[in-house]
This record gives C-alpha cells, sequence and structure tokens, in this order.
C-alpha cells in the first residue's frame, strides 16, 4: 500500500498565492455565529489600532460548496468542509483562501490547482488508489472548519482555520491556524505588526522561559539541551489577542514529539508592556 504523509504547509506566515474558491453568495441575513468566543474575545482595547470604525462583523457557519464523486462502501473517503459567511465580502474572501490552501495539505507535492473542488478530487483520486492498492480498512478523511473567534474593539476580527487529516499511517494529523485580521485597513497583522521596534528579542525570551517551563512541567527529569537538540524553540507567529493575554499556538511536531499535541503559551498583557505596542494591549 502506497502511504501519503501529511506535509500541509498550513503555516499563518505563508505567502503562498493561489485564486480563491467560487462561492455562492447565502440570500438569507447573516446572523451571528455561535461559536466559541469568551477566551479569545475579551474586552475591547482602550484605543483602536485603526482610525476608521468598521461595523460590527457578524458570522455563520455554512458548508463549502463541493461535490464528492458517488461511492459505496467501507473505504470512501469522506470529506467534511465548512466556511463562514460574514456580513464583510474581504473576510468571506481571505478565509476561503486559507480553506482552500488546508484542502491541499494531504498533497506530497506542491500543486497548482485552483479550486476546491481540483482539491477534494485529487483527494479522492489518491484515497481511490491506495485502496485499490491493498485495501486500507480505514478511509481517507479531510476536515476543516473555519470558526469567528471574536472581535476585539470595533475594527480586529480573529478567526481560526482547522484541519483533520488521515491519509495512512499510524495516526492522523491536525492543523489550526489564527489570524488576526484589521477591518478597517484589510490586513492581516502579523506578529511583526504587534511588536514595538527592536523589542522582539525581549518577546522571544518571554515565551522561551514558557517554553522551558512547560518542558519541565511536562517531564521533569528533561535536560533542556537535549530536549532542544531535537525540538528546538522557535517564536511561531501563531497567535491570537486573548482575554487574559497573547496566546502563541504551535502546531504537532513543531516544539515537541506528537504526544505532547499542539503546545500553546499565554502570555498575561501585563508581561509585554514595552514589548507590544500599547494599542494591543
Amino acid at each position: 500500500m502506497k502511504k501519503r504523509l501529511w506535509v500541509g504547509v498550513l503555516i499563518v506566515s505563508s505567502g503562498m498565492i493561489l485564486s480563491a474558491c467560487d462561492k455562492k453568495k447565502s440570500d438569507t441575513e447573516s446572523s451571528s455565529a455561535a461559536q466559541q468566543k469568551t477566551e479569545i474575545q475579551g474586552s475591547a482595547p482602550a484605543s483602536s489600532p485603526a482610525a476608521t470604525a468598521t461595523p460590527p462583523l457578524t458570522a455563520k457557519v455554512e458548508k463549502a460548496h463541493y461535490t464528492l464523486a458517488a461511492c459505496q462502501g467501507d473505504q470512501c473517503p469522506k470529506v467534511d468542509i465548512h466556511r463562514l459567511e460574514t456580513n464583510n465580502p474581504w473576510v468571506n474572501q481571505f478565509l476561503d483562501h486559507q480553506i482552500l490552501k488546508f484542502s491541499q495539505g494531504f498533497s506530497e507535492k506542491p500543486s497548482d490547482r485552483t479550486s476546491l473542488q481540483q482539491n477534494i478530487d485529487a483527494f479522492v483520486k489518491v484515497s481511490n488508489e491506495d485502496a485499490q492498492d491493498g485495501g486500507m480498512g480505514v478511509p481517507y478523511t479531510m476536515s476543516i472548519n473555519a470558526e469567528d473567534i471574536g472581535q476585539r474593539g470595533t475594527n480586529l476580527a480573529q478567526f481560526k482555520v482547522s484541519g483533520d487529516y488521515y491519509t495512512g499511517g499510524a495516526h492522523g494529523s491536525a492543523v489550526n491556524s489564527y489570524f488576526v485580521l484589521d477591518l478597517a485597513q484589510h490586513k492581516q497583522l502579523r506578529l511583526d505588526d504587534l511588536i514595538i521596534k527592536g523589542q522582539k528579542q525581549k518577546l522571544y525570551a518571554v515565551v522561551y522561559a514558557e517554553f522551558t517551563r512547560w518542558v519541565k512541567a511536562s517531564d521533569p527529569t528533561a535536560n533542556l539541551k537535549e530536549y532542544e537538540s531535537m525540538w528546538k524553540f522557535k517564536l511561531t507567529h501563531n497567535f491570537a489577542l486573548g482575554k487574559n493575554g497573547l496566546t502563541f499556538y504551535y502546531g504537532q511536531y513543531e516544539i515537541g514529539p506528537y504526544v505532547v499535541g499542539m503546545p500553546e503559551f499565554t502570555i498575561p498583557y501585563a508581561k509585554l508592556s514595552g514589548i507590544i505596542k500599547p494599542e494591543y494591549l
């Protein structure tokens, strides 16, 4: 049986350019999304990062537009993809673009596919090929979801796009990406946009201290130097502005083995004074 490995390049800072997938507009009025927002949403910043306020964002979850080829049997691939329809066309386009990239995540090689349907068809094709090679016993699966995780102030909206995949092997793969969007400027905020000039090394030190505490808490006998020879710490650009602080999210195998899952570190805003620009504190 040919084994297809998860090698997705689903990184928040990716510069990959793809055409957004075709999508139909809903005729029904958008309503506020009933998503998990309590931790991320928090209270509004004292001063807005953008000068011009935008209307409150409304969002609802809906099934993405794609079709699956007819299939019978217990090895039929399973695909489940949900998008967000908001009252902001730019946000819709941005999130659909991320879903498009996530739907390429199962591929071992860079793809020139430019639509969600093309990615679904390719996923089904490789799944059927592996089933014919010897029978997997467990079908290929791909699940992608976009979530509204709350606004901060009037101009910052935050979203999570998650993907879960199984394409053979001992276990599946998962990835979560977080996006902070400036609605007034139509811009995704990167980590460098939040940091006061010249203070990135201080931020690295603060997050690294949380990493070392996490390693010791996970295994009190661990030798940090030996651990980092296998799992080198790095400052991730996958983050969200939470109620209690700035949270950094790490993926599978990024700073630890599969068994540790997807670690996350929340740095209280009090520790970020003089490091992060005041409007984001």
